[in-house]
C-alpha cells in the first residue's frame, strides 16, 4: 500500500497512537478512580489534548495582542 502525502502517514500515526493510548488502560493494571470522570476510556488523553490545544490558542492569541506591531509602526 503506498501512502499518498507525508500528512497521511502522520494522521494515520496519530490514530494509531490514540488508540494505543486509550487501550492501554485496559492492559495495564492503575488506581481508583478519583470521579466519575476517570472511568471514561481515554479520559486523559482527551484531557491533554484539549489542554494543549488550549494552550497553543491563548499563545497565539497573546501573540497577537503583544508581539505583533502594525506594519508602519516604525514610520
Amino acid at each position: 500500500m503506498k501512502l499518498k502525502t507525508p500528512s497521511t502517514r502522520g494522521w494515520i500515526f496519530a490514530a494509531a497512537s490514540g488508540a494505543i493510548v486509550i487501550a492501554l488502560p485496559y492492559f495495564l493494571p492503575h488506581g481508583e478512580h478519583h470521579g466519575w470522570w476517570s472511568a471514561i476510556p481515554g479520559w486523559w488523553s482527551l484531557f491533554g489534548a484539549a489542554g494543549c490545544a488550549a494552550i497553543v490558542i491563548v499563545s497565539k492569541w497573546l501573540g497577537h495582542v503583544f508581539l505583533q506591531k502594525d506594519e508602519d509602526f516604525y514610520e
